[in-house]
């Protein structure tokens, strides 16, 4: 229980990523930032922006927020970052904390890792002080880790060398090689996994240790558990598509905050058309044979249009916190970003009534996402 809990402080502290970055003395925000080779940084680095790489040296510790992050220098301290995409090649002298949609490391780390993501992978040349925690869909370990290796995962491939115990969960759900141990691995301790499917484990693998396979029991503890994690992973993954609204498309979305707080009642209307009307439409157009691929894109675009919505809106509810409760001007979107992504998904949680708060956001965001296309059709302009 106790390492279930650290492991949600730590999801919660990378979640905040991007506010301690932003509120940091030592603080580099803009689209693209860039640490070169020969460059070395005194103390901890903060950084907030859509790319960022590091080629040179950190004295302290690397704390971002991102789309994209790669290190291929020497952080001398601990690496906390939050991005769609990360990529550690470089040397690491503390831990790894970091989660995102696609998480590589193919550098070296003196003490932990601990990673929360869609695909992990601990690459052929990385190699672990002590000892690695995985969370994710996928996670593969070919490398090094001189502690132990445990984890939440749906699907596990280990091809590595891992010092001590190795101690997994399953997702439940999910079959066919859900764990797979190849000849190459070297486990000195147990291989101890739960999950209801077999694991595929080469006779040649290297075990030292017991190999025992466990039933996923569900208790309530587990159950809240389980709930929690799943809540601050939606939160942060809103909060990582909520980096490219404000970064990317940094022309558009003041522009669609602004209708919304102008005129939200006059939102409603186009949002619930749109959002009702579309899924109809691409089942027809899935029935003719040429309307397949468009029914596709029309699928898809609605999937991402009433995502985004609910972010926009949530968004503009952290803005408005901040500008009518804590009398704060708005320098920035990232400050309105945690704050209204964490406070509306909470009540998007709420049983029962938090449905209607939902529905109710992705009509805001999708009206004024159509206000705005229609204004761009009409005056071309770049995002």
């Amino acid at each position: 229980m106790k390492n279930k809990i650290s492991k949600i402080f730590w999801l919660s502290v990378l979640i905040l990523a991007p506010v301690l970055a932003v509120n940091a003395a030592n603080t580099k925000a803009s689209d693209s930032i860039y640490v070169a080779k020969e460059e070395i940084v005194s103390g901890n680095l903060y950084a907030v922006g859509q790319t960022i790489i590091i080629d040179g040296s950190i004295s302290g510790d690397l704390i971002a927020a991102a789309q994209t992050i790669t290190v291929n220098g020497r952080v001398e301290g601990d690496v906390i970052a939050a991005a769609q995409d990360i990529t550690i090649n470089g040397e690491v002298g503390g831990n790894i904390r970091i989660a995102g949609n696609s998480l590589i490391i193919n550098g070296s780390t003196v003490r932990n890792v601990n990673a929360f993501g869609n695909n992990i992978v601990l690459g052929a040349d990385s190699r672990v002080g002590w000892d690695v925690y995985l969370a994710g869909a996928r996670a593969e370990l070919r490398g090094i880790v001189d502690g132990g290796f445990s984890g939440h995962v749906g699907q596990s491939l280990i091809t590595g060398k891992i010092g001590k115990n190795v101690n997994l969960k399953l997702t439940r759900g999910q079959v066919n090689q859900n764990l797979a141990v190849t000849a190459e691995a070297i486990i000195n301790g147990d291989l101890i996994y739960t999950s209801k499917e077999s694991a595929q484990i080469s006779d040649k693998a290297d075990i030292g240790g017991k190999i025992e396979q466990k039933e996923n029991k569900q208790t309530e503890t587990n159950r809240f558990i389980s709930w929690l994690w799943s809540k601050l992973f939606a939160i942060f993954s809103a909060l990582t598509v909520g980096l490219f609204l404000i970064f990317v498309c940094k022309k558009s979305t003041p522009k669609i905050l602004s209708k919304i707080e102008m005129a939200p009642v006059k939102m409603l209307a186009p949002g619930l058309i749109i959002m009702f009307i579309l899924p109809p439409a691409a089942i027809v157009l899935a029935f003719t044979l040429i309307g397949i691929p468009l029914a596709a894109i029309v699928g898809f675009g609605w999937i991402a249009a009433v995502y985004l919505a609910k972010i926009i809106t949530a968004i503009l509810v952290g803005q408005l916190l901040i500008k009518k409760v804590f009398q704060k001007d708005v320098s920035s979107l990232l400050w309105p970003l945690v704050l209204g992504v964490v406070l509306c998904w909470l009540f998007f949680a709420i049983p029962f009534v938090g449905w209607i708060f939902g529905l109710i956001a992705v009509w805001l965001g999708l009206g004024g996402i159509w206000f705005q296309l229609s204004e761009r059709s009409k005056n071309p302009e770049t995002l």
